[in-house]
């Protein structure tokens, strides 16, 4: 008897297991799928016309640019001058940790130089396709043009706070 409650036990956790993570998946996609969700909303408060199909598109288009233009690993040249850094500072060899600092910083700003052309990039067509469908002007009176550019960013995960992100990390 004691053998059935256990492999009920267990069929009732596999059950749940499966669940809730077929949930954690449906929820994921769904935030995938509508990444204009927010700007939606936003459009919507300003009393702004409606997003159409065409500039749903030419953003998600400018959304999956923005994320191919962005590399997908740490940089190698930088994990490694980092590393050197470090074992020059742990090895007491200023000489080197300055040379290696020159090339974390040269290597930081072609980097960090990369990311904003691509943001520019995001943001001038993202507002040029809000402008040409008529809802900039309502967003920007309701919102100001600080707040709707970080709502812009915001697709492409930048805080809607303003904020920027940081520069490349390890």
């Amino acid at each position: 008897m004691k053998l059935r409650e256990k492999l009920a036990s267990i069929a009732v956790l596999m059950f749940c297991v499966i669940i809730g993570g077929a949930s954690v998946a449906l929820a994921n996609n769904v935030a995938q799928r509508d990444a204009l969700r927010s700007l939606k909303r936003a459009i919507t408060e300003a009393n702004a016309p409606a997003l159409t199909t065409t500039q749903e598109t030419q953003l998600n288009t400018l959304i999956t640019a923005y994320k191919d233009a962005l590399p997908d690993e740490p940089d190698a040249a930088l994990e490694a001058a980092r590393d050197a850094f470090d074992a020059a500072i742990l090895a007491g060899n200023l000489a080197a940790a300055q040379a290696q600092a020159t090339i974390i910083a040269n290597r930081t700003a072609v980097l960090t130089n990369n990311k904003l052309r691509a943001e520019a990039a995001f943001e001038t067509g993202a507002l040029a396709v809000l402008k040409t469908g008529g809802q900039y002007d309502p967003l920007v009176t309701k919102y100001g043009a600080e707040r709707v550019l970080a709502l812009v960013g915001s697709l492409v995960g930048h805080g809607f706070d303003g904020g920027r992100g940081g520069g490349p990390h390890r």
